[in-house]
């Protein structure tokens, strides 16, 4: 929060690339206003959150159902350590779990997408250092309920916050 304040104070624009609510409270608002400073952001997205964003509109879009979507982010670094304890994990999972029923919308399609069963993890494992895995792994079926699965891994090679920043901020500029 207080580089969100020091920007806004500055009149520098803030785009808050992690998923917290860092410029969410009404103080920060009210800076923002006041400077007429713009504030966005909640969340890049660079792992298994962005796997979804992409793949899911494509599942929707022809009208294939899902029966389980699984994924995990892998980290090594302090991130995954302090995201290991479920207490700190509970805000994370459940911007996480919103996602697919964002796009999916099971109320709106039940029979496609009503019983899916999502699950959503981060693991700590020193090894992967500042590196970001995640996997995923998604039970579809097709016509006449045809079963199938799609299984996919993304790498981010020396993960860390700048960097994540700086991958985000090609969505930002490229629609901003």
């Amino acid at each position: 929060m207080i580089y969100a304040y020091a920007a806004l104070k500055l009149g520098i624009p803030f785009a808050n690339g992690a998923p917290n609510l860092t410029v969410d409270i009404p103080a920060l608002i009210e800076l923002s206003k006041q400077t007429k400073t713009p504030i966005a952001g909640k969340d890049f997205k660079t792992g298994q959150t962005l796997m979804k964003t992409i793949v899911a509109p494509g599942l929707h879009a022809r009208v294939l159902g899902v029966s389980g979507w699984f994924s995990t982010n892998i980290l090594g670094n302090r991130d995954g350590k302090v995201l290991d304890d479920p207490e700190n994990f509970k805000t994370k999972e459940v911007s996480k779990l919103s996602v697919l029923d964002e796009i999916f919308q099971p109320e709106s399609n039940p029979t496609l997408y009503g019983d899916m069963y999502h699950k959503v993890r981060i693991n700590y494992y020193p090894p992967r250092g500042d590196n970001k895995e995640s996997w995923d792994n998604i039970d579809i079926f097709g016509w006449m309920g045809y079963p199938m699965q799609i299984k996919i891994n993304f790498f981010v090679q020396r993960f860390n916050f700048s960097r994540t920043n700086c991958f985000g901020s090609c969505f930002v500029y490229g629609f901003g």
